[in-house]
């Protein structure tokens, strides 16, 4: 059974003694997502010494190639608009709420849209390219 790190305990101190109380490896479902994210999450905020630095930035580095394949792969059903809208919140850690208050909208009008049941308007696209610094055409979907 493996040991996650406990966020209230001290960390191991060393590389080995990180990697022997939880074993880092290519995550491949959500069970390992999950162990691997609780491992990040007791790790965040914390003084580091440059072996949990390096210890921390290849779990990181695993989660996130975790994470850009299984978006990857529910991205590719989407419309482009959604798919770049969710793309971004994710990235970004914007919330459905924080989502609403950037386009002036309720929390259940952001929701839509981000399911893609609603269509972005031009409002929308201006504020969502402030925000997010890109330019408004990665929301919509090219004709073919």
């Amino acid at each position: 059974m493996t040991t996650l790190i406990d966020r209230h305990a001290p960390l191991p101190a060393t590389y080995d003694a990180l990697v022997s109380t939880f074993m880092p490896r290519p995550i491949h479902d959500e069970v390992g997502r999950d162990n691997t994210l609780a491992v990040i999450d007791a790790m965040a905020g914390r003084e580091l010494n440059a072996d949990q630095e390096e210890y921390l930035d290849l779990l990181s580095t695993l989660f996130e190639a975790y994470e850009d394949e299984v978006l990857k792969d529910e991205l590719a059903d989407l419309p482009r608009g959604v798919a770049m809208l969710q793309y971004l919140c994710q990235e970004n850690g914007v919330s459905g709420v924080d989502l609403g208050r950037i386009l002036g909208v309720g929390r259940a009008q952001a929701s839509l849209l981000l399911k893609g049941a609603r269509n972005l308007t031009v409002t929308h696209l201006q504020n969502l390219s402030e925000h997010f610094k890109v330019s408004s055409e990665l929301f919509i979907q090219k004709r073919q």
